[in-house]
């Protein structure tokens, strides 16, 4: 019981410390793909941890599911937690000038709420663009074009490059790259 309340209640929260301070710096869809593959494995998998008895008697058979989602999503989280933790805690960090295609941000009304993306080419000499969370600031300053929130990855790859954005990375002991801040040049 105490294990399953740490993956449900821990996993999360670990999970979102290296979302914080140790994000991945890969490929968006790297990211969506993995995560869903590895919540529908883990539930799938608390079909043969968890049997029938390991329920109250009587649970309706929809809280079971919950709880087995629950506990895929736990275990997603913990996993991502722990790795970026392991992967990037005290590891050595470099600086990289990348190319800036394009920026958008969120569509919140009030522009203290809205979060700022940019759009770089954060492995040269690739095309391939990722888009990163900045500083209201730094959005500010760069002048390149505006780009809508859901402009397709195949015409982000499209755009020439108009700008430069210097990147912190930790190299990583797992041998993955995170994003430690982004400023100018």
């Amino acid at each position: 019981m105490a294990g399953q309340g740490l993956i449900l209640f821990g996993g999360p929260a670990i999970g979102l410390v290296t979302i914080n301070d140790y994000p991945f710096l890969i490929d968006n869809r790297t990211l969506y793909i993995g995560g869903v593959v590895s919540v529908v494995f883990w539930f799938l998998a608390s079909f043969a941890i968890f049997g029938d008895k390991s329920f109250p008697p009587g649970m309706p058979q929809l809280l079971k599911l919950q709880f087995r989602a629950g506990f895929g999503l736990g275990t997603t989280f913990l996993l991502l937690g722990l790795s970026g933790v392991a992967n990037g805690y005290n590891s050595p960090l470099l600086s990289r000038d990348v190319a800036v295609v394009s920026k958008h941000t969120t569509r919140h009304r009030d522009p203290a709420k809205r979060t700022y993306y940019v759009a770089v080419r954060a492995w040269p000499p690739s095309r391939s663009v990722v888009q990163l969370g900045a500083p209201r600031d730094l959005y500010d300053r760069l002048d390149v074009p505006l780009t809508a929130i859901d402009t397709s990855q195949e015409d982000l790859d499209a755009l020439p490059n108009s700008g430069h954005v210097r990147l912190i990375i930790g190299k990583g002991r797992l041998g993955l790259e995170w994003l430690k801040s982004i400023a100018l040049p």
